[in-house]
């Protein structure tokens, strides 16, 4: 039981960071159309504080897009710092699961 929850977790935290990289791939696209922002800010918050930090934070230098945007720039490490402190340790815990004798 221990192992399929590892294996849900690992899965989800790359789909939020493929999610997320895609997310601003979309919003500097967008941007470069001249369409209405279709991709808000708060959703590319939102994707990062759920697991896809990283995912933003390389997309900001592949894709050249808002590097000089300080507030995202300090905020992106500092999530991914906690995201993989609690990737880590609810790994460490086995999720905090009551693991039968």
């Amino acid at each position: 039981m221990i192992t399929l929850i590892q294996i849900v977790v690992a899965t989800y935290y790359v789909a939020i960071n493929v999610y997320s990289f895609l997310l601003m791939q979309s919003q500097k696209k967008s941007n470069e159309d001249g369409k209405n922002n279709t991709v808000r800010d708060g959703s590319i918050l939102v994707a990062a504080m759920l697991g896809g930090a990283l995912g933003v934070y390389v997309s900001m230098f592949v894709f050249r897009y808002r590097t000089k945007s300080l507030f995202l720039m300090v905020l992106m490490p500092v999530l991914i710092v906690i995201n993989v402190y609690l990737l880590v340790t609810g790994f460490l815990h086995n999720f905090w699961m009551i693991s039968e004798m």
